[in-house]
């Protein structure tokens, strides 16, 4: 990358600095560089061109090294004070600002500590890209065929085509603006205002598409009227300040009674969302019972099963017994007889004993299960309460939401209308300014046209001395002294005239020079580039206010807040009868 000039803003760093610096430029630079004051090679003065780099850590430093010996020898930085007594080398010897060789991103500097001061940037701002706005395109009528116009009489024709002939001009007014935007935008840009040039090439641009819109509606207008016999359709009539007045003071109190609408809903939904809570606490109570309730079912039925396992395990043992002991009777077996007798007789005790605990699980699975039940039936009834309750609290918030909705419809109304007010008083006020120039013009005028007929004035009367005198002269050669002696009293009359003339109209001329003056202030007032601008912008924003007041239901807000009104009181009333 090449080298580049310095300006204010670049940033600077140092080799003992920790932190970078920025570069200032000497105050009352006159050379600019996109709107930025240059630097030159000797713009290196300390707290001035050359700002400080944070903390100094390096020992060559005085107030470091004697930091550092009271924190016995730990490097202490203290802050930077920059110590430069030389300018920047080497400079742009071909390029110099205000006398001195330019600064160079590729220059540096050393500090009388040791640090070596160099930049990391050069200050400039990109360029912005060039504001590209897609065109709109809009389709223009074509003028129709004769063979299409068989149906108009022959003046019918020529008056259809002259009229779309004069349709072709309809946006001829937004496009002479257009054109004025994009000059004040590139005017804006060789001053540096990017911002306004940027936004003077947007409003060139609107000023262009609605010019288009107004020529091909224009065009089509014609085309529907002569060719297709479409009626035009009707335009909606303007709108007076006393409307948009009244527009914007029943918005405003819309929104006052949709925000009064919004704060009461929102004292209600925090009322049901604390009565929600207290349904939420309590079907979860409930909740707890029920599982509580299902534990204390399951481990009196797993009583029951094991319980009868058990009998059952018995009685087979107490089977099997029988039949052993059976078995050791017909072999002549007393012993084992014996044997299996016995465990006979503790197999049956076992399933009296397993049969009575059988029935005691019986009857505690029993009273569980009637205890379940109605646990079930009871948090079956707290979960109907606190979905009725949820679907309240639902309703009472898309009931807010609504209100929300009309409040910011109502607020936009508002904010337009009053956005078309102030656009009426700017465009107002510049007129007032075009009036103020052409009074001013005229008296400019007035007061020149004065002081030319005092300067012709004064002419006449030193023509008219100098006649005289010439006369006087005439006669006082041929001998006519007393006559002579008139004549110059008469040419001192005329010189007397002329000399007062001219005070006049000197007098006159600073008069007529600070009505020039007083134009060009007025001139500026109502067509400078700042003013037409203003004016430029107030009437795109009158022009999209109009439409959007023109296109809008002046009754939907107040149609929806009856209806927002009507939910709300059933929604209230809804929510009484479930509490």
């Amino acid at each position: 990358m090449g080298d580049s000039y310095v300006v204010t803003g670049a940033i600077m760093t140092c080799t003992f600095g920790m932190a970078p610096s920025s570069f200032m430029a000497s105050p009352g630079r006159t050379e600019m560089l996109s709107n930025v004051p240059k630097g030159n090679i000797m713009d290196f003065a300390p707290m001035v061109n050359i700002m400080p780099f944070g903390m100094c850590n390096t020992l060559s430093n005085p107030t470091v090294a004697a930091a550092t010996s009271a924190a016995m020898g730990v490097l202490t930085p203290m802050p930077c004070i920059p110590a430069i007594t030389s300018p920047w080398i080497p400079g742009n010897p071909q390029v110099l600002v205000q006398g001195q060789p330019a600064l160079m991103r590729s220059n540096c500097n050393v500090c009388m500590w040791g640090g070596q001061i160099s930049f990391t940037t050069d200050g400039q701002m990109p360029c912005p890209p060039p504001l590209v706005i897609p065109p709109i395109n809009i389709p223009f009528p074509d003028l129709q065929p004769d063979w299409m116009l068989t149906d108009l009489e022959p003046h019918e024709i020529w008056q259809y085509k002259h009229d779309f002939e004069d349709a072709k001009h309809a946006g001829d007014g937004d496009r002479f603006a257009s054109d004025q935007l994009k000059e004040m935008s590139a005017r804006y840009a060789a001053q540096g205002n990017l911002e306004k040039a940027t936004l003077a090439m947007q409003a060139s641009e609107q000023f262009r598409n609605r010019a288009d819109q107004k020529q091909a509606a224009a065009m089509q207008a014609v085309n529907d009227k002569y060719v297709w016999g479409t009626p035009t359709k009707e335009q909606p009539s303007e709108m007076s300040r006393e409307d948009l007045q009244g527009i914007h003071d029943q918005a405003a109190k819309e929104q006052a009674q949709h925000q009064k609408e919004v704060e009461q809903l929102e004292q209600q939904i925090a009322k049901d969302q604390e009565a929600l809570s207290k349904e939420g606490d309590k079907l979860a109570k409930v909740s707890r019972e029920q599982t509580n309730a299902r534990n204390e079912l399951d481990a009196a039925n797993q009583a029951k099963s094991d319980a009868a396992d058990k009998r059952e395990a018995a009685e087979y043992q107490a089977q099997m017994a029988a039949w052993n002991e059976e078995s050791a009777k017909q072999r002549g077996d007393k012993e084992a007889a014996k044997f299996f007798h016995q465990q006979k007789k503790e197999a049956e005790n076992t399933a009296k004993q397993a049969a009575k605990e059988e029935k005691v699980a019986s009857e505690k699975a029993e009273k569980a299960q009637k205890e379940y039940d109605k646990v079930s039936e009871k948090q079956s009834k707290a979960y109907n309460d606190f979905r009725d309750h949820v679907d309240q609290y639902n309703e009472l918030k898309e009931q807010k939401q609504t209100a929300e909705d009309n409040r910011a419809a109502a607020e936009q109304k508002a904010n337009t209308t009053q956005m078309t007010l102030d656009a009426q008083d700017t465009l107002d006020k510049h007129q007032e300014a075009i009036n103020a120039h052409e009074a001013s013009k005229a008296e400019t005028r007035e007061k020149r046209e004065e002081v030319n007929a005092l300067k012709k004035e004064e002419q006449i009367n030193r023509d008219e001395a100098d006649a005289w005198v010439h006369a006087g002269q005439w006669n006082k050669e041929h001998g006519h002294e007393d006559t002579a002696a008139k004549i110059f009293e008469k040419s001192a009359e005329y010189d007397d005239k002329a000399d007062a003339a001219r005070e006049q109209w000197i007098a006159k001329e600073k008069e007529y020079n600070d009505a020039k003056t007083a134009m060009s202030e007025t001139s500026k007032q109502a067509y400078g580039d700042d003013a037409m601008f203003d004016a430029y912008t107030a009437e795109l924003q009158l022009g999209g206010a109009m439409d959007y007041l023109k296109n809008d239901s002046s009754g939907n807000t107040s149609t929806s807040s009856e209806d927002n009104e009507k939910t709300s009181d059933q929604g209230s009333s809804k929510g009484k009868n479930k509490k």
